[in-house]
């Protein structure tokens, strides 16, 4: 590598060798002229070899601003989409592309009384929806009330008819012991008295001196009278009714029964067809969804109407960038309608190489300049996925954030950024071109009774002009910056010093024959690719 180069890392990752920025200086011909007729002069006339003059600088003392110089592209750090909020028709469009919008602008407006409609029809959808499930709920309700009645019912008849039939039960078993008993009376009386007829008949066969056969005839009639009572009292036996009233009671248990065991019937009716028609626990849940789903896409499609009866309005200062739909178009829910880009908040984006993330942090601060107007701003973001590059390299997004907009900004310019990656006060410097590079690290050029020698140096950061010294090199000490005639220099070369300061301080009288130029504007680097 030719002194005064140094090979550097682009942000964009690119490797290039770039030649040092020489200091301005006030070059004073008559004092060069003089210096190296003064050189040229001792060797020739000293008969030995011929030294090279070089420019000598000392190791100062200064501050030292280290930069990453990139370029990158004005955008916006908040940007909206609109969309369609509903089904509906435009009906005018306020904006073009590329026009400049503040907060509160209306964008673009839908034909209200289309969209009015369509919001009446909504909220119709789901009153009906919820009297349906009020109507299904109310019916359900009716049902299950209808079946615990029923329920009840078959209680009641069912325990009546248990009643009143052991009832029956239990006065028919007393009619017929009522009835017994009284048959067995009535043939207890008939033997009685046939006994007695009999002891009549007997008492006529074989009459005595004492026998009333007429009278005995007579109580023989009597007694036959009595049986025949007798007889027919149990021929009619079937019939008999007890002196309680047993059998009226037993006639009305039985009708009551009916009775029972109708209604019994009618219940047990009653009941299956409430159970049929009652709604179980999950269908009536989802009747409950079904209503629920309805009111929340009613509120849903409400505030969608009511955004679209709105119109689209800027909720910030910015430019149109995008515009996807023309006037009298009916778009549905959720088309794109246009893009607003801020102008209040902007940022230049570029890309960093993995070297320049060395030293890329949030928060540092940078120059920004846009179509010649400078602005400042910080590093306000710093992508954590690395693209390629058409080159070929892995870059990295990242942005700066302007702080100090103006109505001169305009999305997609180009702009260039001075970041400031690192400072360092009151540090050992010396100029960039004194450093040189080998395979061995960097070094310095010292004159050792007049002959080049290289000095190893621990360097840190640097800036445009001046590079810092952290080992190797004593303050004010003196070091080769570069040769005089722009040769390469090597070590073990025979130079003779020229001192920047020297030149820079002395006069002889005459106009200074200044480099306007170098004056005017830094040098810029020359700087070849080397892929």
């Amino acid at each position: 590598m030719r002194k005064g180069e140094k090979k550097t890392q682009t942000a964009e990752g690119g490797s290039k060798t770039v030649r040092r920025k020489k200091k301005k200086l006030k070059i004073i011909i008559p004092v060069v002229i003089l210096v190296v007729l003064a050189v040229a002069v001792k060797a020739f006339s000293g008969g030995g070899s011929t030294a090279i003059p070089v420019y000598t600088d000392q190791v100062s003392t200064g501050d030292i601003d280290s930069e990453l110089s990139v370029s990158g592209k004005v955008v916006a750090e908040e940007s909206v989409t609109f969309f369609a909020p509903a089904n509906a028709k435009i009906e005018g469009i306020e904006v073009s592309k590329g026009d400049v919008v503040k907060a509160g602008d209306v964008l673009l407006c839908f034909d209200k009384d289309a969209v009015a409609y369509a919001k009446q029809q909504s909220e119709l959808a789901e009153k009906i929806s919820s009297a349906d499930y009020n109507s299904n709920v109310q019916y359900n309700n009716e049902q299950k009330t209808k079946l615990a009645q029923a329920e009840a019912e078959i209680a009641e008849c069912e325990l009546a008819v248990d009643n009143y039939e052991q009832y029956i039960d239990d006065l028919t078993n007393g009619i017929t012991d009522m009835t017994a008993l009284r048959k067995s009376d009535l043939y207890a009386k008939k033997y009685s008295i046939e006994k007695e007829m009999n002891n009549y008949d007997l008492a006529m066969q074989f009459p005595d001196e004492d026998t009333d056969i007429e009278m005995l005839s007579r109580k023989k009639v009597e007694k036959q009278n009595e049986l025949n009572k007798l007889n027919d009292e149990l021929s009619l036996l079937a019939d008999y009714k007890t002196d309680y009233g047993w059998e009226d009671l037993l006639t009305q248990a039985k009708k009551d029964l009916a009775d029972y065991q109708e209604r019994l019937s009618e219940a047990k009716s009653d009941k299956a067809g409430a159970e049929a028609a009652v709604v179980n626990g999950n269908k009536l849940a989802g009747y409950e969804l079904n209503k629920t789903k309805s009111e929340l896409e009613s509120a849903d499609a409400g505030k969608k109407y009511d955004a679209a009866l709105n119109g689209v309005v800027a909720g910030f200062n910015g430019v149109i960038s995008e515009l996807s739909v023309v006037e009298g178009a009916t778009v549905q829910e959720g088309t794109q309608l246009m893009v607003l880009e801020s102008i209040d908040n902007v940022c230049v984006e570029f890309q960093a190489s993995k070297y320049a993330l060395e030293t890329l942090k949030i928060g540092q601060p940078a120059e920004i300049t846009i179509s010649g107007n400078s602005y400042t701003g910080s590093v306000s973001k710093i992508n954590h996925i690395a693209e390629v590059n058409t080159s070929g390299t892995a870059t990295v997004s990242a942005s700066i954030h302007i702080d100090n907009p103006d109505e001169n900004i305009f999305l997609g310019l180009d702009a260039k950024l001075k970041i400031l990656t690192a400072s360092e006060k009151g540090v050992m410097q010396v100029p960039v071109e004194a450093v040189n590079v080998d395979s061995q690290g960097e070094f310095c050029y010292l004159i050792e009774n007049g002959i080049l020698a290289k000095k190893y140096v621990t360097t840190g950061i640097s800036s445009e002009a001046y590079i810092q010294i952290l080992d190797g090199l004593t303050a004010n000490q003196e070091i080769v910056t570069t040769a005089v005639y722009g040769m390469g220099l090597d070590e073990g070369m025979a130079v003779t010093g020229m001192p920047m300061s020297a030149m820079n301080g002395a006069g002889m009288g005459g106009a200074d024959m200044e480099n306007t130029d170098m004056e005017k504007q830094e040098q810029t680097e020359d700087v070849t690719d080397n892929g």
